[in-house]
């Protein structure tokens, strides 16, 4: 099953960070039978591994740096799908999901590429919009079956497998998992470790450095009545952080659904998306209309000089929708804004056009990054991943937005300004530009982190981000974590270089 690298396989060393490795060795299995067959010769031979996906993930995590490469995109089938939950390879993509669910039910994580495999998004715990009201990828896994270095298959169901205090027994492993603190902000940064856990939830965004994920239990949830979208034009930034506070106060204290009811079917309508786009994003879709219309991506009149705010409703019918819908466009004045100029989605059809257009941003972006890299072949796009408490968001679109406007940097903002978590994208035209814009995400990051926020809130770590998530988790965290992979994985194999720098000397054992 493993076979010897080949040039045919070059696609298999990068991801869509375009950071590119190397390898020896790569494997397709299909079956939970052939990954623990893959392990255990890499096992013997002390070969390291790096699994992978549909390899969209932006943080260089599905990149080689030598070893094996267990690609995990021939695991694609759907197992089972019944009226709550589906049972899936980790292969599955987030489209084949979708078009599996049985009618009255929906999978909620949406991150932005939906060719994204399911085994990718459980490994960074990926979220979405919709995360604004249901929360990440980690919140929809009820099981997930794991293989791992120890030749065992763990199968873990949520509300079953717990730890006692942070003791966990996992078939031939048990030990004691390190009290790690996390942020109090929307976070995909390192393990999650909380005393008396779901065991499915160690694994979940620990970017397959400690077991492969082989199938996964996903939770479906019932459909609302009705999804109502607003568009909102907004005049300056000091508005759109206003009429986002309304919103966000509107939600939690008049609807004031908690968490546990998010599962159930809406009986009230519930803010469900808030998401942003800046000036400058609009100007730059604005200007790749042409290319987005031969994708079929119709770009909506667009004000000169606004920034735009997105909000989605999920309600038990349409009249619900309306009128929350309604109660937000009245607001707008307020803000400086005209409730005339909005855009209204209240069918199937127009909301999936909002949704494409909205995701056509990173997209284009890295459209564009491609071209220049013509130019200059090293060229990669800047994008922060960053989060903040909501007493902060003013101050972290402040701090973007006065640095930014002392370079000559081609930027624009974007993302889920419900959790306070933006994508600053810098696109760089030469090399010069990009070191300038790496200057800037460092004074960002090491402010984001003295104000409580997360430095990655939902792409992870990768192997791009250790040297800021070190900033931000601190060297004896990082210790502890190391020790808590060591006894998943004691000859440093699974994913090395992903999440965590070994300081191990067995790391460069394997020598093809």
């Amino acid at each position: 099953m493993i076979e010897s690298f080949q040039p045919a396989h070059a696609d298999y060393l990068r991801d869509e960070s375009r950071r590119a490795g190397r390898a020896e060795r790569i494997a397709f299995p299909r079956t939970a039978a052939d990954v623990l067959d893959a392990l255990a010769e890499a096992r013997a031979h002390r070969m390291p591994v790096t699994a992978q996906g549909a390899r969209t993930g932006v943080t260089g995590g599905a990149v080689p740096e030598g070893g094996l490469v267990l690609n995990l995109s021939h695991m694609d089938q759907i197992l089972a799908a019944g009226n709550a939950e589906m049972r899936v390879q980790p292969g599955a993509t987030l489209a084949a999901i979708r078009a599996a669910v049985p009618p009255g039910f929906y999978f909620a994580p949406d991150p932005t590429e939906p060719s994204a495999s399911i085994g990718g998004m459980i490994s960074c715990n990926s979220s979405g919009a919709l995360s604004f009201l249901h929360g990440p990828t980690r919140n929809h896994i009820l099981g997930l079956r794991v293989a791992t270095l120890a030749g065992e298959i763990l199968d873990l169901r949520r509300g079953r497998d717990r730890t006692d205090g942070l003791r966990f027994a996992l078939g031939s492993l048990s030990g004691e998992l390190p009290p790690l603190r996390r942020p109090a902000v929307k976070n995909a940064a390192g393990y999650f470790i909380d005393p008396d856990m779901d065991l499915v939830d160690l694994f979940v965004g620990s970017e397959g450095t400690l077991g492969v994920v082989v199938e996964a239990t996903l939770r479906l949830l019932p459909a609302p009545g009705a999804v109502w979208g607003l568009m909102a034009f907004l005049p300056s930034t000091a508005a759109v952080v206003g009429f986002v506070d309304a919103l966000r106060a509107n939600q939690r204290s008049e609807v004031g659904i908690p968490p546990t009811t998010y599962h159930q079917p809406p009986t009230a309508p519930r803010l469900a998306a808030l998401e942003y786009f800046d000036s400058n994003c609009l100007v730059f879709l604005r200007e790749h209309a042409d290319e987005l219309a031969s994708k079929g991506i119709s770009v909506p009149a667009l004000p000169d000089g606004s920034a735009c705010v997105y909000a989605e409703w999920h309600a038990p019918d349409a009249a619900a929708a309306e009128a929350a819908l309604l109660a937000a466009a009245e607001r707008l004045p307020e803000f400086g804004a005209d409730p005339d100029a909005c855009i209204l989605a209240d069918n199937f059809h127009d909301l999936e056009k909002l949704k494409l257009f909205r995701h056509s941003a990173p997209e284009m972006v890295n459209s564009a990054i491609d071209e220049r890299r013509k130019i200059h072949p090293g060229l990669v796009k800047l994008g922060t991943d960053m989060s903040v408490p909501d007493a902060r968001l003013a101050d972290v679109l402040a701090l973007y937005e006065t640095d930014l406007a002392a370079t000559d940097l081609e930027h624009l903002i974007f993302g889920h300004i419900g959790a306070n978590h933006l994508h600053v994208n810098i696109l760089p035209r030469h090399p010069a530009d990009y070191a300038a814009g790496r200057a800037l995400y460092a004074r960002w990051a090491a402010q984001i982190i003295a104000w409580g926020g997360s430095i990655s809130a939902e792409h992870g770590i990768g192997k791009l981000k250790r040297d800021l998530f070190r900033q931000m988790a601190g060297d004896p965290a990082l210790a502890q974590m190391r020790e808590l992979k060591l006894q998943f994985d004691p000859d440093w194999l699974l994913n090395p270089g992903t999440l965590l720098e070994s300081a191990q000397a067995n790391e460069n054992v394997w020598t093809g």
